[in-house]
């Protein structure tokens, strides 16, 4: 895990996507960033144990160890190594990684076929399921894990921040998880002939699921919830999101994001490793027009780029192609993101700098995670 971690602290520092997303002294901070992220990791396995354990009953510890140790390097790299230095506040560093982990289980648990994780994620966004009897104490089970979310960002956040943080894990990612889930299964069950229909008749819901659910701002935003916490001369959360430049921003991000996972999962998300996760629609496999429109059209992608993006992502249907395609489209993306962030008003950009650095960071860690979950996890 540690040779995973540094790896991926090493290429997110060396800010491929903009060169200056952190500071120029990083190299000198390296020691005692990577000191600080090892102690978290070993604090963030011995307490997400804690929370998914009771959730796990059918599990040896082992396998529960196994969980825990897939998930860390991905979540650490994405809280406290991208404050790079700047904050003393290991406790609300632990509190976030603990939050986005615990999201990220209960997504990859529903990845991978469990039945009673999205009813739990339901209760959890305030639906009232159905739930068979068979699956009530696992739902119970899980539930209650899942509520460690709003127990975590409760620590690192102000009360005037908190709810629109909540808001980015359990309505934002989960729940929208939850219905690209069910857009998945009802897919898979549509005949052959039909799903092309499926992909049009859906194209909107499955674009609007997808960048919303990409997880962006949860990353984004409870960093910059624990910024204030040190700064509450920054502007609060309700601000920046009352922006309608910074919420185009967020969007994008988003997408931009959702695109890099995409590509690092197109594998896994074909079904073809059942261990790391069941099929689920994804953009480089099911690269149908209508949906490809209709994601290029929420992300505000130009439309000179939607030709040449179609021409990649049909190129990466060739074996001998994916890899030059894949390449292709990631450079369309960023450089979308790069110039989104470029073209802020002067106003935004000097109001919410802090904000828009950390946009950058975790872009930055967007780009290094295209590699996919399986090779983070290994």
């Amino acid at each position: 895990m540690e040779e995973t971690l540094g790896k991926l602290l090493q290429e997110t520092w060396a800010s491929p996507v903009f060169g200056d997303s952190f500071p120029e002294n990083i190299a000198t901070q390296k020691h005692a960033v990577m000191q600080t992220v090892q102690t978290l990791a070993q604090d963030f396995a011995r307490e997400l144990f804690r929370y998914i354990r009771p959730a796990l009953p059918m599990k040896t510890d082992a396998e529960v160890q196994s969980i825990v140790a897939q998930i860390t390097p991905k979540t650490i790299s994405f809280c406290p190594a991208l404050t790079a230095g700047e904050l003393d506040d290991q406790p609300r560093l632990l509190a976030v990684s603990l939050a986005i982990g615990l999201m990220y289980w209960g997504d990859q648990t529903m990845d991978r076929g469990d039945e009673s994780m999205p009813l739990a994620i339901r209760q959890l966004g305030g639906e009232r399921p159905n739930i068979p009897g068979e699956l009530a104490a696992a739902v119970a089970q899980q539930h209650a894990a899942l509520q460690g979310i709003a127990e975590q960002i409760s620590r690192l956040a102000s009360m005037q921040d908190a709810a629109l943080v909540l808001d980015c894990f359990d309505r934002q990612v989960l729940m929208n998880e939850v219905r690209l889930d069910d857009l998945s299964r009802q897919y898979l069950e549509t005949p052959d002939d039909r799903q092309s229909d499926f992909l049009t008749t859906h194209a909107k819901n499955i674009a609007e699921y997808m960048i919303i659910d990409a997880g962006f701002p949860s990353v984004s935003s409870s960093l910059y919830a624990i910024y204030r916490q040190h700064n509450p001369d920054l502007p609060p959360l309700v601000e920046i999101y009352a922006s309608d430049e910074m919420t185009r921003l967020l969007r994008i991000c988003n997408a931009v994001v959702r695109v890099a996972d995409e590509l690092g999962d197109w594998e896994m998300d074909s079904g073809a490793h059942p261990e790391w996760g069941s099929f689920c629609i994804n953009l480089f496999n099911q690269a149908h027009p209508t949906l490809l429109d209709a994601f290029f059209a929420m992300a505000d992608v130009p439309a000179e780029q939607h030709a040449p993006l179609k021409a990649s992502f049909a190129a990466f249907q060739d074996d001998t192609l994916r890899k030059n395609a894949g390449e292709a489209i990631m450079r369309i993306f960023f450089d979308h993101a790069r110039t989104a962030i470029r073209e802020l008003s002067p106003e935004v950009q000097d109001s919410y700098a802090q904000y828009i650095t950390l946009c950058k960071r975790v872009l930055e860690i967007g780009y290094v995670n295209r590699v996919g979950d399986i090779a983070l996890g290994a």
